[in-house]
């Protein structure tokens, strides 16, 4: 189950991976403000999550404080969220029991994407979405 990265255009960076586990669950892993901390990692504080049109969501972490605003909440189909300084939708589609998560970011400048990329992408989520495994083998029990 890696994770494949890529640049489809010159504003986004594509993030996909399938997770061996229903869409609820994958859904309730990035809605669940009781979860986040688990897989976020690195004492992630979850201070504010709206999960609503319009809703604030804002996490202090080691690094700092990050935040956005939820655009759009289909449950459990996808969430737009702004994330920082760029707009992130995320695809959750079942396949046959499991799910698969398609997350694009969208940046206003390539200069934008392109820092991204520099910091890991590909290994960041790789890390990210490896606790979330282990996350949703707990809800499995």
């Amino acid at each position: 189950m890696k994770t494949q990265v890529t640049t489809p255009n010159e504003l986004e960076i594509r993030v996909e991976r399938l997770f061996d586990a229903p869409r609820e669950h994958v859904f309730s892993v990035w809605t669940d403000p009781a979860l986040i901390p688990e897989w976020w990692g690195d004492g992630t504080v979850v201070e504010e999550m709206d999960v609503r049109p319009g809703g604030r969501w804002r996490f202090r972490t080691s690094y700092g404080p990050v935040e956005g605003e939820y655009r759009e909440v289909v449950a459990p189909e996808r969430l737009v969220q702004t994330f920082q300084d760029h707009l992130q939708t995320l695809e959750f589609e079942d396949v046959g029991g499991r799910t698969k998560l398609t997350q694009t970011m969208h940046f206003e400048t390539t200069e934008q994407r392109d820092t991204t990329m520099q910091y890991g992408v590909e290994a960041g989520a790789e890390a990210g979405f490896e606790r979330v495994d282990k996350v949703l083998q707990s809800l499995h029990v």
